[in-house]
């Protein structure tokens, strides 16, 4: 009888060997629009995932902030209550400030710069930070580089900059920069910024154009000034709680499909800047571009402010950040 039942118990056990993992069901939350480049890579990253799991595992999406805004949801990752999201970087800096790192203001000078810092090891470094958060990172994703809009006049020059009541990120490095730049700084959550553009509660604001178009932006200011002054991406991020519960080889095919998804959607967020500043100047928006003397004028206002930050930072993952951009 026991020898019975210790075979049948080994051919369960065989048999179960080659099952594949229990099936997952996940939600992924995001505040952009799907048409966004974020809502086209998150429906890239899970389709990724369902073909490389056969179907094992199944990504809910929910956007547009229907899960919350980007606090909220981190607020749920880190509390093991939600799985996944998109989110800037930017949400992060009060827990960690190196990620402040992303916000320098004129710090990086084209995309290849980005990439190299984010695929890198100033990247890996701040990934290994989340662990401490209830939190996996999964990819750097685009979110370009920002600018800025007013419904009051044309920025031509660091002269036209001041005296604007312009929104920023809750973030102290947002706030010094523009308070450097000699405008008014008022710090709002992001689905608060329209009706405060729309009720003129302030003047301006400054995003990647995939915002100001998805946004509408356009409705209620007159004026893209092309500054590029921050980049600041988006990660795609797991909570830990979630992602330490899938098997090991799943954990590995969602690893997999996040870098996809990020090369996807970095070339599409990239490529699609181009026909958006077209798409905007076609809704009434008059668009400048600062001369090469002015925007050198403006990155030595706000040295000060790279300077005073670099302690928050450090000056070692600083030094390793412009080492990886001058790398070939």
């Amino acid at each position: 009888m026991k020898l019975t039942q210790l075979l049948t118990a080994t051919a369960l056990m065989l048999v179960a060997a080659g099952l594949p993992a229990t099936a997952q069901t996940a939600r992924i939350g995001y505040v952009p629009t799907e048409d966004h480049p974020v809502g086209q890579g998150v429906n890239k990253f899970v389709e990724l995932v369902s073909e490389k799991s056969e179907g094992r595992i199944e990504i809910q999406k929910f956007g547009n902030g229907t899960l919350g805004n980007e606090p909220q949801m981190q607020s749920s990752l880190q509390g093991g209550i939600m799985e996944m999201m998109v989110g800037p970087t930017s949400n992060l800096v009060g827990s960690i400030p190196e990620y402040l790192i992303f916000d320098l203001p004129f710090f990086y000078p084209d995309f290849e710069a980005v990439d190299k810092v984010m695929d890198g090891r100033v990247g890996n470094a701040l990934f290994a930070k989340l662990d401490a958060l209830n939190m996996v990172g999964l990819a750097y994703w685009d979110n370009g580089f920002r600018h800025m809009t007013n419904a009051v006049r044309p920025i031509n020059s660091v002269n036209d900059v001041a005296g604007l009541n312009i929104r920023v990120i809750p973030n102290p490095l947002f706030i010094s920069t523009f308070t450097a730049l000699g405008a008014n700084p008022v710090p709002l959550p992001y689905p608060e910024l329209f009706t405060a553009l729309e009720t003129r509660a302030v003047d301006a604001q400054e995003t990647p154009v995939g915002l100001i178009y998805s946004s509408r932006f356009y409705e209620v200011q007159d004026h893209l000034a092309l500054t590029g002054h921050v980049y600041t991406p988006y990660l795609l991020l797991a909570s830990k709680t979630w992602f330490d519960s899938l098997p090991a080889e799943d954990q590995a095919l969602v690893m997999e499909a996040a870098r996809e998804s990020a090369d996807f959607q970095r070339n599409l967020s990239r490529t699609d800047a181009d026909r958006l500043i077209g798409l905007l100047e076609q809704e009434g928006m008059e668009v400048t571009r600062l001369s090469d003397e002015e925007m050198a004028r403006m990155r030595e206002t706000v040295a000060p402010v790279v300077a005073e930050f670099t302690e928050t930072i450090g000056a070692d993952l600083i030094q390793q950040a412009r080492e990886d951009m001058g790398a070939n």
